[in-house]
C-alpha cells in the first residue's frame, strides 16, 4: 500500500505546490495548489482531500483551472449571493 498524500499534494508525476486549505468538517478539506501542466500552462487544482481510517488521499471531486481563467472564474464565484 502506498504513503498516504497529504493536503495540497498529488500522486502524480505533476510537482504541485500547495497554496491553502479551508476545513470542511474534521475529516474533510479543499485544498488549493498549483501545478505546470501537461500542456504547459500553470494550472490551480481546487480539489476536496478526505481523512480516514481507510482513506487519506485528494479525491476526484475538484478542478483544475488554467491560471489566465482564475479571474473569470473568482468573478463567478464573487458573484454567487
Amino acid at each position: 500500500m502506498s504513503e498516504p498524500t497529504q493536503p495540497g499534494e498529488t500522486q502524480s508525476a505533476l510537482k504541485s505546490t500547495p497554496v491553502g486549505e479551508i476545513k470542511l468538517t474534521d475529516a474533510t478539506i479543499v485544498t488549493g495548489s498549483t501545478f505546470d501542466g501537461r500542456d504547459g500552462r500553470k494550472r490551480v487544482n481546487i480539489r476536496l482531500f478526505l481523512t480516514g481510517e481507510r482513506y487519506t488521499r485528494p479525491t476526484k471531486k475538484g478542478v483544475s483551472v488554467p491560471l489566465e481563467n482564475l479571474p473569470e472564474l473568482l468573478r463567478i464565484l464573487q458573484s454567487v449571493k
